[in-house]
């Protein structure tokens, strides 16, 4: 349901226009290939507006405050496109690369009845014996070596040599000092990581072409963040959704100020970025806010967040009586050193082939040293857990068939 600032619901005919028209703004903005790249936040305004004045009475927009209303769906829907594309704001993403990402087929909500974890232990479960012997936990790696006698000039000492003299094979440097000695590596960390370590985790660093680093610093990678309230019980209807804030816009200019977090408080306003709050499938006593656009709330206590996400609750609601949570489990994916975000997503400026170049392996002299998975390699279910899985299979495959080649 979608709720105003005052606990009011919007008024159902204008918000079924504004739907219809943001949804074919989205339809026009897949269209869009080979032209002049504008982000695309300010494309869909524009035509949202455009087709709003369209379908509704002209003398509608005199009032101002009709159009700030036009101007909040609008508002929420940003936010919500920010939780959806894994960016912090859309006009950080590329119009022209939009259509790139593609629906998986079926349902688009799966939820574990005991999360992802459940996965996990049923596979290990499952592989127990294989899991001991060879997935080895909290190892942080520090270095990829390579041999500098596989390149055509000589570099000023070679760290690679201090720990193996088969010029062939690939050594692993741990923060613990742990040194492994191996003929391949699978790259599964998240751009995030890539693209705040690249310069310094493969040595030598010339063996990444200057184009795969390009690609690596212009391509996005936002943060999405989950904030689950647990409660003694549920003091929401049973029937209920979602919850879709709707927030007030004084004016279209102030509206863009806010999106961009121009003059734009976060310590105060961080909460106006949680675009909906809504009940789980499985749990029932346990809300759980989304919020993109900005990561202020991780570095406050599950206290104050509590306190918030309350006000929140209160004002969209409508209600007084709305208890604080008993509870709270939050992912901090920005402030987590080995991830610094959630997604990837083709920001405002990339190019078409980005990940295409992300995803290329690093060979030397024809020997593939350094392979590359994960979300951020897929060129069409980038951002997704289908596009990583898919992507481990690609570089499995790739492995398989050039092993077979040379034996």
């Amino acid at each position: 349901m979608f709720k105003d600032w005052n606990g009011n619901q919007i008024d159902e005919k204008i918000l079924d226009w504004a739907q219809f028209c943001l949804y074919e703004s989205y339809s026009l903005a897949r269209l869009q290939s080979e032209n002049e790249d504008p982000n695309l936040g300010e494309f869909i305004y524009n035509n949202y507006i455009r087709l709003m004045k369209e379908k509704l009475d002209p003398n509608f927009f005199e009032k101002s405050e009709n159009l700030n209303l036009i101007n909040s769906i609008y508002q929420w829907n940003f936010k919500w496109e920010c939780m959806y594309n894994g960016c912090a704001s859309m006009f950080e993403m590329s119009l022209n690369n939009f259509s790139k990402y593609q629906k998986l087929e079926g349902c688009q909500i799966i939820e574990f009845k005991k999360g992802y974890q459940s996965l996990f232990d049923t596979l290990i479960e499952k592989h127990k014996e294989k899991c001991s012997q060879r997935i080895n936990l909290n190892y942080e790696l520090r270095n990829i070596l390579v041999c500098q006698k596989l390149l055509n000039f000589k570099l000023d000492g070679c760290r690679h040599c201090e720990f193996s003299h088969n010029e062939n094979k690939i050594v692993l440097l741990f923060s613990n000092e742990t040194v492994v000695i191996c003929d391949r590596v699978v790259c599964t960390m998240s751009l995030g990581y890539l693209k705040e370590n690249i310069d310094d985790l493969i040595v030598p660093n010339l063996i990444i072409c200057e184009e795969k680093k390009k690609s690596v610093k212009r391509m996005g990678f936002g943060t999405v963040n989950k904030i689950i309230l647990i409660y003694d019980k549920p003091f929401w209807d049973k029937n209920l959704e979602d919850i879709y804030s709707i927030w007030p816009t004084e004016s279209t200019e102030k509206m863009f100020e806010s999106l961009k977090h121009d003059n734009f408080d976060l310590e105060s306003r961080w909460s106006e970025d949680i675009c909906t709050i809504c009940p789980t499938l499985y749990q029932k006593n346990a809300l759980i806010a989304w919020i993109a656009g900005n990561h202020y709330h991780e570095r406050l206590t599950n206290e104050q967040v509590k306190v918030e996400c309350t006000k929140i609750l209160k004002k969209f609601l409508g209600r007084d009586d709305i208890p604080q949570p008993v509870d709270i489990k939050r992912s901090n994916w920005n402030s987590n050193k080995f991830f610094k975000g959630s997604y990837s997503y083709y920001a405002y400026g990339t190019s078409s082939n980005d990940i295409q170049r992300i995803a290329e392996p690093i060979k030397i002299k024809n020997k593939t040293l350094i392979h590359f998975a994960g979300e951020a390699t897929h060129e069409s279910f980038y951002s997704t857990v289908h596009g990583a899985y898919l992507t481990g299979i690609r570089e499995a495959n790739r492995i398989i068939s050039e092993t077979n080649k040379s034996s």
